[in-house]
């Protein structure tokens, strides 16, 4: 009974171990983004290192899993999977970061993702929707507006609108990379791979093709190194595995909770790595999105409050 128990204590800790690697690896990767646009890199040039390095990690699990059948998922849902969750996701995500600040970004993404996901799985996969669902979704999408409303209320973010809708429509594609994952049933490892691969496939000999190798000379290559390692490594396959095992360790109930710490962990991080300090009406903001999504996954029933 003892050792049981042990054990038992022990995946629980390695689960929120997990837990806490997916949520701090996610708000370096938001913090660096908008390092990497700042520090005079282009959207398309951190695609580009971002699967360069996502690609070299991710292609041994994929010659393991089959690269002839695309690890089981077939050509077709490849593809699919690859224009939401891969490229084009990344892209419009980065390409927010040259027209609004750290904390639109960190807010909007993550928070966007979940309530779409949610009203997604409701009308496509028939998962009801509790009370508690419809109260969190209320309050993000309220604290979503304060962002929105600073962006435009700011006379150095004039454009900040662009980019938060630069930011609403990635997490719609990604929404939509997770819910079809659920319909599928494909396991998010094998998924990520894929795409991972088929991303550095597909980007590396246009990115070349168009930009040139003398653009890719005169970029500063410390830099996009960096933004590499950690858009490539960290986010694209440290973040993704650690999630994975914290569902595993933890269950899909608990393991949710920390996808919503992610946008004040973001800001927090962020304030040393860019030096954005959040005005008045992005804490309000980040406050009631960080309340709403816990409220929707259900951390205040789990602790017994109302």
């Amino acid at each position: 009974m003892a050792h049981s128990k042990s054990v038992q204590v022990t995946r629980e800790h390695l689960g929120f171990l997990c837990g806490a690697v997916m949520a701090l690896g996610a708000s370096l990767s938001f913090a660096s983004a908008r390092a990497g646009i700042l520090g005079g890199l282009g959207a398309i040039d951190m695609i580009f290192a971002r699967y360069i390095v996502a690609g070299a990690i991710m292609l041994p699990l994929l010659l393991r899993y089959g690269v002839r059948d695309l690890a089981g998922i077939g050509l077709r849902r490849s593809l699919v999977l690859t224009a939401l969750g891969g490229a084009p996701f990344a892209l419009l995500q980065t390409g927010g970061y040259g027209f609004a600040p750290l904390a639109h970004g960190a807010v909007i993404a993550p928070s966007t993702v979940t309530i779409v996901s949610t009203i997604g799985a409701a009308l496509f996969l028939r998962e009801r929707l509790s009370r508690g669902h419809l109260v969190g979704a209320a309050i993000v999408l309220a604290g979503i507006f304060l962002i929105g409303w600073d962006g435009l209320t700011q006379p150095s973010g004039e454009r900040a609108w662009l980019g938060d809708l630069l930011f609403f429509a990635s997490s719609v594609l990604w929404a939509g990379f997770t819910l079809l994952l659920r319909h599928w049933r494909l396991p998010a490892l094998q998924a990520t791979a894929v795409v991972a691969v088929l991303s550095f496939v597909l980007t590396t000999p246009l990115y070349l093709a168009v930009m040139g190798v003398a653009h890719l000379d005169a970029l500063p290559l410390g830099m996009l190194a960096f933004q590499g390692l950690v858009q490539g490594g960290l986010q694209g396959a440290v973040t993704m595995i650690a999630y994975s095992q914290a569902v595993i360790f933890l269950g899909v109930s608990r393991a949710v909770l920390f996808p919503a710490i992610v946008p004040a962990l973001s800001v927090l991080v962020g304030i040393p790595i860019v030096r954005e300090i959040p005005g008045p009406l992005q804490i309000a903001g980040l406050c009631l999105v960080t309340l709403g999504l816990m409220t929707t996954v259900g951390l205040f029933r789990r602790l017994g409050l109302r």
